[in-house]
């Protein structure tokens, strides 16, 4: 049944990605991604050119964005060409891929029934099929982070007894590989330990057990910071872009999602780009800290519009999809695509609702997504709201939908032939 449904899941991925065959923009963030991954499948290093009103492979090294997903596309460049085709099938197939550690995630928190109804859910939701051919980190990133939960969940065996160091170490390993696509991967270990501990496992040896994960992801991360160091000459540990994030979401113009921070992009106009990245960060942290606590009272309403962001329908992945304007959908697709969309990503809200009315019930199997929905809003309040953000999310709030829709439907059919209402 697993097997079907990745199959299911990545032919209509594929479907998708033939027939809307979306291309970067020009300095939009999937043309830094194609060219970054061009330059290390063409043996350039992680390296970027900034000319001409593009991102070209080559030039000086960079660090702007973590090279996770620009690494995973230079595999498959390598594999089977230079093709924007290639990264589209790629992408479809770790998109596909996050049905597996879903249905694990709801098999160990929930139940089998629970599992294949999340697994349905995963393959066939448009929030995880949608963005799938759009050369941008959000897809692996779902997928690294649902495999990185699904390893931690499964590490406690549903029987009890000590956690499975085999599940830790490979969970460990899962983590640093998320953490090199989107740092906020990072995440999932805060949320996991407190689930070992309500678990049973203990305080020291949940502590003892994160402590050892989070020293394997350094030691993972430890290479690639030296190498910026080195290239650099800077001590960046993941990437450039935390002073440049920052800025967008404190400052005069901030709305609460991504906006172009001018000032920063204003500032020694002419630099190359390898210098401009560490501007960006240097500068962007001191002006942001400098308004966040000049401004309090806007900062709270700035929190109240990043989560607004965060959670909203990501229906602005048809802007991607288009290549904003450079590949439009047929006319009069776009809006029955529209609502469809706004429409299954609201079903499973509702149903993750559905699923938090029965806390006391399910407190335990509900802390680990709670705790982690928790953790990844907060970090977004912290920088900036996007929708698109909300998808590796998924990889725990599929799980709850699926655990609710089973719910209601042996509730449904329970009444039918007792004929007692689901509320009683």
């Amino acid at each position: 049944m697993l097997a079907a449904l990745f199959v299911s899941a990545l032919a209509l991925r594929l479907a998708w990605a033939w027939w809307t065959a979306p291309v970067p923009h020009p300095l939009a963030d999937e043309e830094f991604f194609a060219a970054s991954a061009l330059s290390l499948t063409r043996g350039q290093g992680y390296h970027v050119a900034f000319a001409g009103g593009h991102w070209r492979a080559g030039g000086d090294a960079t660090a702007f964005w973590p090279p996770g997903f620009s690494a995973y596309l230079a595999i498959a460049f390598r594999l089977f060409g230079e093709h924007l085709a290639v990264a589209r099938a790629a992408d479809a197939v770790a998109g596909a891929a996050i049905v597996v550690p879903v249905y694990y995630i709801g098999r160990r928190l929930f139940g089998e029934a629970e599992a294949l109804a999340a697994g349905v859910i995963a393959a066939l939701m448009p929030s995880l099929v949608f963005w799938t051919p759009v050369l941008l980190a959000d897809t692996l990133a779902a997928t690294l982070v649902a495999a990185t939960a699904a390893l931690f969940v499964c590490a406690l065996p549903r029987a009890g007894g000590p956690l499975r160091i085999t599940y830790v170490l490979a969970g460990a390993l899962c983590l640093a590989a998320a953490t090199f696509v989107r740092g906020q991967a990072l995440l999932v270990l805060p949320a996991a330990a407190a689930w070992w501990y309500v678990e049973g496992v203990g305080p020291r040896r949940a502590l003892a057990h994160a402590a050892l994960v989070f020293a394997i992801v350094a030691l993972a991360l430890a290479p690639w910071a030296v190498r910026n160091a080195r290239v650099l000459d800077s001590p960046i540990l993941l990437s450039t872009n935390l002073g440049y994030n920052l800025r967008v979401g404190h400052a005069p113009y901030s709305t609460g999602r991504y906006i172009v921070p001018q000032d920063l992009w204003d500032a020694q106009p002419g630099i190359p780009f390898q210098r401009r990245e560490l501007l960006f960060d240097r500068l962007g942290r001191r002006r942001a800290v400098g308004y966040a606590l000049h401004h309090v009272r806007r900062e709270v309403a700035l929190s109240a519009l990043k989560v607004a962001w965060l959670w909203r329908p990501d229906s602005d992945v048809f802007t991607h999809v288009e290549s904003y304007g450079l590949t439009p959908l047929p006319p009069g697709a776009r809006t029955p695509l529209l609502i469809v969309f706004g429409a299954a990503y609201g079903i499973v809200l509702a149903l993750a609702g559905i699923a938090l009315l029965r806390w006391r019930e399910r407190w335990r199997a509900l802390l680990f997504p709670v705790v982690l929905a928790a953790l990844w809003t907060a970090a977004h309040v912290v920088f900036f709201g996007e929708p698109r953000y909300h998808l590796p999310l998924l990889a725990v709030i599929v799980p709850m939908a699926g655990a609710s829709a089973v719910w209601l439907a042996r509730g449904a059919r329970h009444s039918r032939r007792s004929g007692v209402p689901l509320a009683r």
